[in-house]
């Protein structure tokens, strides 16, 4: 038997026998008590507007009206989701304030960002608010998820590691399928929008036996010519080419069981993302001349120069264009796949359930990150007659990784008091040769920076959580977590392509300082949560609640055991000042913990037919060994056999005081009219730099990222026009979303701005179950920055992504 087989088994084993369990008793016939809570039940949301407090969340693992949860919680439907014209779940950020989605250096390298907690672009990235899909949590690499045929999204706000395990400091996002129907039916819908984009997306509900058995089969097919276009000529970036598709089956043999398994598949070819030339930072000459001598750094420099300067003229008359170099547009190519199994069996007043996942991802990236057109040396320094072609910085990285997680949960429910206690365990290893490329400052030929990295971490943890109440009114809540963690890899140059984690240790157990070699990293840490609630009146609740989360110990890769990592000399270094700097006490990284209060209100009212609820919280957090990222480009020489995964490594380097106040509120004052509001608003204090005092290396308090944005806020409306054509109802929805300054890198934000999305939909035409629809997305084609590529003042030159321009289509749907 396969050491893979065995954790799949295993993986199983209790979902296995809660199903044998439920179908012997079904079979026997015997009658069994209702559930004391659907805890595997999809938020149902979908006919909720934004002022209804009747929205269902499972912020705390079970089935609880989002006005009764003492937790800062946004909710969305798939209708919700619809009405926005969200599209992949990167698309919440303009409807949740202070909620940010990036992806740094490449389409996959997702970085989502809450309450000033994010991830740094690091090799061996770990996330600071996870992402759940089908309650199974995803790694960063591939959790920007396509939104066809979703149930709810939900927002968890602050430290949820009591539930959601480490890492969630900032938050969770709960992505929830779809879930299969005890009916015939489904839905059909097709897009047709400018650049050329379409989309083709439906779903199928299958009753196969009527109350035991139903599936729900959806698939989406969406394309787009670039949004970016090639100043100088050529394909493009930023196109979609992707391919999803999705099988939901649900199994309740009798009235205590419900077993729910989704299989999902993801695949995109697409080009890279398109790079901004944001500026020049200092001359080539500066770079080029202290290695080569003035007369030799001078030419090269002074011909770099200009073709920059060049460069820069052009980009800024094409703001949504990028440059096409030896790149060409570059590749974004994704592919995802994966198994979930819910299975829950209750017996009076409690519950067992069992979440078992296993995910592959592979992604394969390459960008111009330099976002140079073609550049060139001048051919007399190689008695050359033409000009040598350059390349300034080009990064690529092929990560194929498998994961898998089992939750084992118990819940009891009764009238004084419910709680939950279970465990949980992931493991995540190399599924293929994974590690990143880098071609800087080298002309063709010239060998590149092949590094490879092959990751394993393992995560224990058990946990449980109670709440009491002490009166009708007023309850308490206490929660308690402990997880170990353990990480390892194998990295370092090894010939020419990426080598499997089994090549890669064989080379390692040499012991030779070659730049290959296994880091390994072990900890463990507690979380935990102590609130208490009260409900003043029927539609108030008032709350205040003190968590403890943290994110696990980390390595940086590949091993540092060469003299460019070591503190050695090599003519290499320093771009000539021949001193290599000394990377190992930064090797491994420590935990992060964070520490908060929240207080806060939920209050719904109905006053003279008007309805709606204001939710508002304030929060107060003390973030210490706060992970910042240092760049190694201008530090370690790029075909150095050990320099850093993705040439940057994490450092824990700051104490922060995050605090903030967030508000969610909405109005009906009729049936048809429903105008909401939702801000945030945020502050980051540097309490503390530290770092090891090593020469060539420095960091300051102006260094630090400050991720979220000091305010960001969204106003939107959706008004039922009082006209009927055909019997069918017009929808009029628009937002507007509102950022300050917001993250980028090295203490350096990203300029904010306004964006508006409207839509118009003409609902159930002649009570025929089609709709039409038209939307525009950033009506107002506003020009943005949307994340950062390459912000450091030490290199040359910086590059930013920028956001989408203007997109607008019609869409039809027929629903049956």
């Amino acid at each position: 038997m396969s050491a893979k087989f065995a954790q799949l088994l295993a993986g199983t084993a209790v979902s296995a026998l809660l199903l044998v369990s439920g179908t012997a008793r079904a079979a026997d016939d015997v009658p069994a008590p209702q559930a004391a809570a659907d805890t595997s039940a999809a938020p149902q949301a979908d006919d909720a507007t934004a002022a209804s407090p009747d929205i269902v969340v499972t912020a705390r693992r079970r089935d609880e009206r989002l006005q009764d949860v003492p937790v800062s919680v946004v909710a969305f439907s798939g209708a919700a989701l619809e009405r926005s014209s969200v599209q992949t779940i990167a698309d919440i950020r303009t409807i949740t304030p202070g909620l940010t989605f990036s992806s740094e250096g490449g389409k996959d390298n997702t970085a989502v960002t809450l309450r000033g907690i994010g991830q740094i672009p690091t090799g061996e990235v770990t996330p600071g608010v996870v992402t759940y899909f089908a309650n199974v949590p995803l790694a960063s690499l591939g959790s920007n998820v396509p939104t066809y045929d979703i149930g709810s999204v939900q927002v968890l706000k602050g430290p949820q590691g009591t539930l959601f395990g480490r890492n969630t400091l900032g938050g969770a996002v709960l992505i929830t399928p779809q879930g299969p129907k005890q009916d015939f039916g489904g839905y059909v819908q097709g897009t047709y929008g400018n650049f050329n984009y379409h989309e083709v997306q439906g779903a199928l509900n299958l009753p196969v036996i009527p109350d035991v058995l139903s599936i729900r089969i959806a698939g989406q097919i969406r394309r787009s010519d670039p949004l970016i276009y090639s100043i100088n000529g050529g394909n493009g970036f930023n196109n979609i080419h992707q391919d999803s598709a999705r099988a939901s089956i649900l199994f309740t043999p009798n009235s205590w069981l419900k077993n729910t398994t989704v299989v999902d598949y993801f695949k995109a070819k697409e080009s890279a993302s398109g790079y901004y030339l944001l500026r020049q930072n200092f001359s080539f000459v500066n770079l080029f001349a202290p290695s080569l001598g003035p007369v030799a750094g001078g030419l090269v420099g002074g011909a770099l120069d200009a073709q920059t300067a060049g460069y820069l003229a052009l980009q800024r008359q094409n703001f949504f264009g990028a440059f096409t170099d030896s790149a060409g547009s570059g590749r974004a190519d994704r592919r995802a796949f994966g198994i979930s199994n819910d299975t829950s069996a209750s017996f009076g007043a409690f519950t067992l359930r069992n979440i078992f996942g296993f995910r592959k991802n592979r992604s394969d990236q390459l960008i111009n990150t330099a976002a140079l057109g073609p550049t060139a040396l001048p051919g007399a320094l190689f008695a050359s007659p033409v000009d040598v072609p350059f390349t300034v910085f080009h990064a690529a990285a092929l990560i194929q990784r498998q994961y898998l997680t089992d939750e084992v949960q118990f819940l009891g429910n009764f009238d004084k008091f419910n709680f939950i206690v279970g465990g949980f365990y992931s493991h995540d290893t190399p599924d293929g040769p994974s590690g990143s490329t880098f071609e800087a400052f080298v002309t063709p030929g010239a060998p590149a920076s092949v590094v490879t990295a092959n990751v394993r971490n393992t995560n224990y943890a058990a946990f449980g959580q109670l709440t009491y109440k002490l009166s009708d009114s007023v309850s308490v809540n206490a929660g308690a977590r402990y997880s170990w963690d353990r990480v390892s890899a194998c990295g370092g140059t090894i010939g020419t392509t990426y080598a499997s984690d089994a090549t890669c240790r064989t080379i390692a157990a040499k012991g030779l300082a070659d730049g290959v070699g296994i880091v390994t990293n072990r900890g463990s840490a507690p979380s935990w949560t102590l609130g208490i609630d009260w409900k003043a009146a029927p539609n108030l609740l008032l709350y205040a609640v003190t968590r403890r989360g943290y994110r696990g110990v980390n390595i940086n890769t590949p091993l540092f055991e060469t003299r460019f990592t070591t503190g050695g000399s090599d003519p290499t270094c320093g771009f000539g000042s021949g001193q290599c700097v000394d990377l190992r006490p930064f090797q491994k990284t420590g935990k992060e913990t964070l520490t908060d209060v929240e207080v806060g209100e939920k209050w719904s009212f109905d006053i003279s037919g008007a309805t709606g609820h204001i939710n508002a919280a304030a929060y107060y957090s003390k973030y210490k060994n706060a992970l910042q990222f240092l760049n190694a480009q201008a530090i370690v020489p790029s075909n150095a056999p050990d320099n850093p995964t993705n040439a940057s490594f994490g450092v824990n380097a700051a104490d922060l005081s995050i605090y903030g106040v967030e508000l969610d509120a909405a109005v009906s004052p009729s049936r048809n009219l429903t105008i909401s509001f939702n801000g945030a608003y945020t502050h980051i204090k540097v309490d503390k730099v530290t770092l090891p005092a090593v020469t060539g290396i420095s960091f300051t308090a102006n260094d630090v990222n400050r991720y979220s944005p000091t305010f960001s806020g969204t106003f939107g409306a959706s008004w039922t026009l009082p006209v009927h054509p055909a019997d069918g109802d017009l929808v009029l929805n628009g937002d507007v979303f509102m950022t300050a300054d917001f993250g980028g890198q090295y203490g350096e934000k990203l300029p904010g701005y306004d964006l508006v999305n409207m839509r118009l939909d003409w609902k159930n035409i002649a009570h025929s179950g089609l709709d039409l629809g038209v939307f525009a997305r950033n009506l107002v084609n506003a020009k943005y920055f949307a994340a950062p590529d390459v912000l450091l003042k030490s290199f040359p030159v910086n590059s930013v992504a920028v956001g989408d321009p203007r997109t607008y289509g019609v869409v039809a749907r027929y629903t049956f």
